[in-house]
């Protein structure tokens, strides 16, 4: 009898082990145990937005998601791994997080599911580290950093790649990690959006396989409050009617902005966005404050305005190294007539030998008469030599203290270092903020929305993205500190003909004088002294009239 009731509780066992390997929506609340907010051990009953995801992954097993925080993507992505590798003999599964603190708390969850599973359940470990769990079928968890070394050399069937808009160098990472992939692996890349970096251009490209999805922070049914906050927001109301958010959600929302995002707008749509766009643009701790998301880069001229006479130019001129792997090599011609309204005329972007470059910008400098300032840092001095051995009349020059010779000396170019770094990017953020400079060249937009705030808060590009055309942009506005005697030179040349003259009012903003002081030109008969020739030959055509 005894021996028939443990024939029994065996089978019932069996049938138990079974179901749990063909069902994980039966297993996953039965047997899973999480941390809930308030500490507890708690079974993990799935919410609407994990069953999304599931359902989501069913479609196309390779799936990028795009979230707000705190969803439990991360939660349900380890659930379903775990379950993979516990119950498939050699399923192997990576995951792999973006800092080492978030790959403990990642292995932490799979480990807990492990230690919480009753005894019939729990399958002997070959191998359980600090961050990898191994069974005698062969099933493996592996949990690393971006940065690890280990996940060469081994095929995964499923991959888990966590919070990726924050790896070191997104494309280069994302890349090493499908290399490992397996034929019908099943690739996940959830993430939060970090500014507009690799991740936002993978989210817009159609030329990978992965199915995009996105959760806004309103599928999450606790994001809700009855109660109403004293403060109100009126941006709030706006978005409210756009999302056609419900009361209780706008009481949250509000509550949140006032609580956690300290009523700082950009922060809670970074936090808690509702849409793909919305992500990317308020995310990322970007130096500038306007983004592009829709940019593309290409190397070569772009011409946007030709040369005008007696108008004056500067030209800000970034030099690389020209190799094809290295940074471009940059220059911008800018209007700077008036201070305030600066225009871009002309770019360059490309890689290219220091002398072919040093031919580039001279010609281009003659073209427009234009002021040069360019590095003498580095690449930049082959450019600068080229553009004094050719005897070119305007180029920025620096004074330098000389400690041996304890007398100041006059240097070509514009040195960046620590001062003046800062000084020419705050000028330059400066003009784009207050958008007395238009960014109408691609590549700067490009560059724009992946400069950013590095771990010191040091204004740098992104990982694997470039700021040559920014420097570019910035040297030109140095220019602004030199350019009166190159336009003095330039507007001192008399005009030749009535044309010319009107051309110079109209360009400089002046009336202007001939040697004597008087506004006219006495070979043009033009009598009146108290205007211009533009007044004088619109009061005589009136007068034909």
């Amino acid at each position: 009898m005894a021996e028939t009731s443990h024939k029994e509780v065996n089978k019932k066992l069996q049938d138990e082990v079974t179901r749990c390997a063909k069902d994980f929506y039966y297993f996953c609340p039965t047997y899973l145990r999480i941390v809930d907010k308030n500490g507890r051990l708690v079974p993990l009953e799935l919410n609407a937005v994990q069953r999304r995801f599931l359902s989501e992954l069913e479609i196309n097993p390779w799936v990028y998601v795009l979230k707000a925080r705190q969803l439990g993507l991360t939660t349900i992505l380890a659930a379903y791994n775990f379950w993979k590798a516990a119950f498939t003999p050699n399923h192997h599964v990576a995951v792999i997080a973006h800092r080492t603190d978030s790959a403990q708390t990642i292995f932490e969850i799979y480990k807990r599911f492990y230690d919480h599973l009753p005894d019939f359940l729990t399958f002997p470990t070959d191998k359980a580290n600090v961050r990898e769990l191994r069974f005698f079928h062969g099933g493996l968890v592996r949990v690393m950093t971006a940065q690890s070394e280990g996940i060469r050399g081994t095929t995964y069937h499923s991959l888990h790649c966590s919070e990726f808009a924050f790896w070191g160098d997104v494309e280069k990472s994302t890349r090493a990690a499908f290399q490992t992939a397996g034929p019908n692996a099943c690739i996940a890349l959830e993430t939060t959006a970090n500014g507009l970096n690799h991740a936002h251009a993978l989210w817009h490209s159609e030329e990978h396989g992965f199915h995009k999805v996105f959760f806004p922070w309103t599928e999450e049914e606790k994001y809700r409050r009855k109660e109403k906050n004293k403060t109100t927001y009126p941006k709030l109301n706006l978005i409210a009617k756009e999302y056609e958010l419900d009361q209780r959600q706008i009481n949250w929302a509000q509550h949140t902005l006032a609580t956690k995002c300290m009523g700082n707008w950009n922060s809670f749509l970074q936090e808690y966005p509702l849409s793909a766009e919305q992500a990317f643009i308020t995310s990322g701790e970007r130096f500038f404050d306007c983004a592009f998301p829709h940019a593309q880069s290409a190397e070569g001229h772009r011409l946007y305005e030709t040369p005008q006479k007696f108008r004056v130019y500067s030209i800000g001129v970034d030099v690389a190294s020209g190799t094809p792997s290295g940074d471009y090599s940059s220059f911008c011609v800018m209007d700077v007539t008036d201070k305030k309204e600066p225009k871009v005329m002309s770019t360059y972007y490309g890689h290219i030998a220091p002398h072919a470059f040093g031919k580039l910008v001279i010609e281009e400098a003659k073209k427009y008469n234009a002021l040069v300032v360019v590095e003498s840092n580095s690449y930049g001095l082959a450019v600068l030599e080229y553009l004094i051995q050719n005897e070119y009349a305007f180029i920025f020059r620096r004074n330098q203290y000389d400690k041996i010779g304890n007398r100041w000396i006059e240097k070509m170019g514009f040195h960046t270092s620590t001062s003046t770094r800062p000084v020419m990017l705050s000028r330059l953020l400066e003009h784009v903020s207050k958008k007395w400079l238009i960014i109408n060249d691609e590549r700067m937009k490009c560059e724009i929305n992946s400069f950013v705030y590095d771990e010191k808060g040091k204004p740098i590009a992104a990982h694997g993205k470039h700021d040559d055309m920014i420097f570019a942009h910035g040297l030109a506005l140095m220019g602004l500190d030199q350019i009166e005697y190159v336009k003095e030179e330039i507007q001192s040349e008399r005009p030749q003909n009535i044309n010319e003259m009107l051309t110079w009012e109209r360009n400089t903003g002046q009336v202007y004088k001939n040697e004597t002081g008087d506004s006219h030109f006495e070979m043009y008969g033009v009598a009146s002294s108290q205007s211009s020739p533009l007044d004088a030959a619109l009061n005589d055509s009136s007068k034909r009239r």
